[in-house]
């Protein structure tokens, strides 16, 4: 009898042995369940920091006046002629940094690259098809809008999708509206 108590806790034992090493190994082998997609949109650098400079209000006053005392040490403090109020902003040291010039490269990149993307759907006449054609697009889980807008004298109301950051999420509503909808839409840079 007490040999069969010990042949039991020992299958025992073995099976639940068993099935930690099934639970858990393939935890450590396998890749993790949750992946995220990775992102190419890239953060800027974060820009070097600059001289910070101390902000002071000089408030209106009928005759000239030094300025209330928010002052770096050794620097004499500016009179302010008396016309309207000035907030000024005083370098903490007395070298000024000179701004770089930016490159043709530089402002290229910065124009080329948009915060995001705006689908044009169309620009109609008529408010009530406007209003009718954004309730369609929103029933079709589409972020639609519509703006007034005159052209040539006359009332438009534009349609439109957006924005989206995501250029590709952008051109997937883009077919959606041309397949659902029958129109030709237009895929533009927002803000224009």
């Amino acid at each position: 009898m007490a040999l069969e108590e010990r042949l039991k806790q020992r299958l025992l034992g073995g099976a639940v042995l068993v099935a930690l090493i099934v639970i858990f190994v393939p935890m450590l082998i396998e890749d993790p369940v949750e992946t995220r997609t990775v992102s190419d949109h890239t953060i800027p650098a974060k820009p070097p920091i600059k001289e910070q400079a101390t902000v002071r209000t000089v408030p209106p006053a009928k005759t000239e006046r030094s300025t209330p005392s928010i002052t770096t040490p050794g620097v004499e403090p500016k009179r302010v002629p008396a016309s309207k109020p000035v907030t000024e902003a005083t370098p903490q040291s007395q070298t000024k940094p000179k701004p770089k010039p930016e490159s043709k490269a530089s402002t290229a990149k910065s124009q080329s690259s948009p915060t995001a993307w705006m689908i044009q759907v169309a620009s109609l006449t008529n408010e009530q098809n406007a209003k009718k054609l954004v309730a369609s697009l929103r029933k079709a889980d589409l972020p639609a809008q519509m703006e007034q807008v005159k052209l040539d004298g006359k009332q438009h109301y534009r349609v439109r999708v957006g924005p989206e950051v995501d250029h590709r999420l952008a051109e997937k509503m883009l077919a959606k509206i041309k397949k659902t909808f029958k129109l030709h839409p237009k895929l533009m840079r927002y803000p224009e």
